[in-house]
């Protein structure tokens, strides 16, 4: 998954998910690692749809 983030192919949520790690442990990860983090409205949106899911928003 790592992969396909970095390819830009899936989301940085859909990685985390694929993962099954916290958004911000993932990002850690790919950060680490030295992949840069690309970060669009399509995320954002994302982020947003996640944080109504739950009620939080």
């Amino acid at each position: 998954m790592i992969a396909l983030f970095q390819q830009e192919l899936i989301t940085l949520a859909r990685a985390s998910r694929i993962a099954q790690m916290h958004q911000v442990d993932f990002q850690k990860l790919i950060g680490s690692r030295g992949i840069c983090i690309h970060y669009d409205v399509e995320n954002f949106e994302e982020d947003i749809r996640h944080l109504e899911e739950r009620g939080w928003l």
